[in-house]
């Protein structure tokens, strides 16, 4: 653990949040109980709006707190992976912990993790016993890619019952900071990373308000995305395939030479040439999609372009936040 430079350690608490107006008043309640939980720390908060359209900001600023509050907006949703980079880049605390703005992680998983990160601990994760509210095909979808994810990958750190949550430690951050990728997983780079690793568990409690916004479209881009990145087995299978049906195609051509010096008909026509021409056809398109994928991820890391846009970075005193709340109905 990284010798903090004051007496009283900084915690940031790290929240990507995405159109949350209705769970500000909920989260600013719950960082507070964080706070009166761990009387030993200092607490900042780093609420990263990742192009919000309802207000989430405005309302953050005019919260009236007894801890600081950061403000990193967005100049549009790049995606709560690129939210959370922008909030670990900014933050000033000793030790990091990201948290969900949906108010879904409870006081003893922070509790929990800071006394794992006293105890010497670089990265803790957060690993839920139960889910609240989440439908039973989603459960086991997620937990099927996690597992497979960590075998495909080999990142024998990463959680195979699905990070939720997690605490990083001042050095942990910094050695991330310096990964350039832009189609991340931040999770599983943390994985990648090392450093003294655990977990503790906790049970999920029910969203405050509002749904999710991890839509079928976002988990299957992070999920594709997360195995390119990792892992080179998609271009391995294709060369496996590709094998294989040049094994076949040899195999007949062979079975059509026997049968044809024994005498035996043969099968002609079009129908045995269409069957071979789709399968060809098939494998040969599978395969120049599967390297475009990897062609267009190249494509984007040599552009270089930033992983986002900030358009207001606040960081708004107690005073200044009391006299808004005050004219806001705080």
């Amino acid at each position: 653990m990284t010798t903090p430079p004051k007496s009283v350690p900084l915690v940031s608490l790290v929240v990507p949040a995405l159109n949350e107006a209705d769970n500000v008043r909920p989260l600013l309640r719950q960082v507070q109980a964080h706070v009166e939980a761990n009387p030993h720390v200092r607490f900042e908060l780093v609420l990263v709006d990742d192009g919000s359209t309802d207000g989430t900001a405005d309302l953050l600023l005019a919260a009236p707190t007894d801890f600081p509050i950061r403000l990193v907006q967005l100049s549009r949703n790049f995606g709560s992976h690129s939210a959370i980079s922008a909030g670990l880049e900014r933050c000033s605390g000793d030790c990091a912990v990201v948290i969900g703005a949906d108010g879904q992680e409870p006081t003893t998983f922070v509790s929990d993790a800071l006394e794992q990160w006293d105890g010497g601990f670089e990265v803790v994760w957060g690993v839920r016993k139960d889910r609240a509210a989440v439908s039973r095909g989603r459960q086991v979808t997620s937990g099927l890619f996690s597992v497979l994810f960590t075998r495909i990958a080999g990142l024998d750190n990463y959680p195979a019952e699905g990070p939720s949550g997690v605490l990083l430690d001042r050095s942990v951050i910094t050695a991330l900071g310096r990964l350039p990728e832009r189609n991340r997983n931040v999770l599983a780079l943390v994985a990648w990373l090392g450093y003294r690793q655990t977990r503790v568990s906790y049970s999920q409690l029910p969203r405050v308000s509002g749904e999710s916004r991890w839509t079928r479209r976002a988990m299957v881009k992070l999920a594709v995305d997360s195995v390119l990145q990792f892992s080179s087995l998609p271009l391995r299978l294709c060369t496996l395939v590709g094998l294989i049906t040049a094994l076949l195609g040899v195999g007949y051509a062979a079975l059509l030479v026997a049968r044809t010096v024994a005498g035996v008909d043969t099968p002609s026509g079009w129908p045995t040439l269409l069957v071979v021409v789709l399968l060809l056809g098939g494998i040969q398109l599978t395969v120049v999609g599967v390297m475009g994928e990897y062609i267009w991820r190249i494509i984007e890391e040599v552009r270089h372009r930033p992983l986002y846009v900030v358009r207001r970075d606040i960081t708004a005193d107690a005073s200044e936040r009391d006299s808004r709340g005050a004219r806001e109905g705080w």
